[in-house]
């Protein structure tokens, strides 16, 4: 995860200017929108939506055709709850740059979010066909869970095999792929896939609670708690840390 630099960095950043009193190139109106973008993908990452809205605002005051300022601004609006506002600014950013990969991607996994699995196959596949998109396995496994919205496990699982064979043991996919064999029954094999994501992401929340329940229904309780307090000191707020919680009460009183 990307650390933002202070303000001030940027603002002087921005107050360049060259030798002769000229404004530097740099200080054009794009240039400003890409540092404020910049800016607010940093307040984002870092959990403050609100602020990146804020910066990313300013980004668009500067240059109201950046379209990865909308794309960045959509995500913030999806991170607080306001879905309406998320897609008017994906949809933006995309009306600018409509074949750009990463707000394809983006788009489409808003969409799933929402429960809008057929417009998300359509967009994600073109992300994923796209031959210049650097991250291609994040859309192939997108596009496996829009599948799996649409109750089409097989193209999901064709989904999650171009997602590996671009990048082999990427955790997301492998985790999605764990869920689908414990749907099946196929607890060894969905363990053996999380024990790969664990060994990348130890505090994967979701990840801990799935491997609980799978070793609960193997008949390791201690291990299901085990795993489960992982998750609960991972991320105690989440869902999947309140999910875990239960759990835990649940096999305190005798039950899993």
């Amino acid at each position: 995860m990307k650390r933002f630099l202070p303000l001030s960095v940027f603002l002087l950043l921005l107050s360049g200017c060259a030798s002769d009193g000229q404004p530097a190139a740099e200080n054009t109106p794009q240039h400003k929108a890409d540092i404020y973008t910049s800016l607010g993908t940093a307040y984002l990452e870092n959990g403050h939506p609100r602020e990146a809205v804020r910066e990313l605002q300013v980004a668009i005051a500067a240059d109201n055709g950046y379209a990865q300022a909308y794309n960045v601004m959509g995500l913030a609006y999806e991170q607080l709850n306001q879905p309406e506002l998320a897609r008017r600014t994906f949809r933006q950013a995309l009306s600018l740059d409509p074949k750009n990969p990463e707000i394809l991607n983006n788009y489409g996994a808003f969409l799933i979010g929402n429960g809008d699995y057929s417009e998300a196959v359509r967009i994600l596949q073109k992300a994923a066909a796209d031959p210049l998109y650097g991250t291609p396995q994040f859309a192939w496994t997108n596009l496996a869970r829009a599948y799996l919205g649409l109750k089409q496990p097989q193209a999901a699982r064709q989904a999650i095999t171009q997602a590996l064979a671009l990048v082999p043991n990427y955790a997301p996919a492998l985790q999605l792929l764990a869920e689908m064999e414990y749907q099946d029954g196929k607890l060894p094999d969905a363990f053996s896939h999380l024990q790969v994501v664990l060994a990348q992401q130890p505090n994967n929340a979701d990840a801990l609670v799935l491997a609980g329940r799978i070793a609960a229904q193997q008949g390791q309780v201690g291990e299901a708690r085990a795993f489960w307090k992982r998750s609960v000191d991972a991320a105690p707020y989440s869902a999947a840390g309140k999910a875990a919680q239960r759990l835990l009460m649940q096999a305190s009183g005798g039950g899993q």
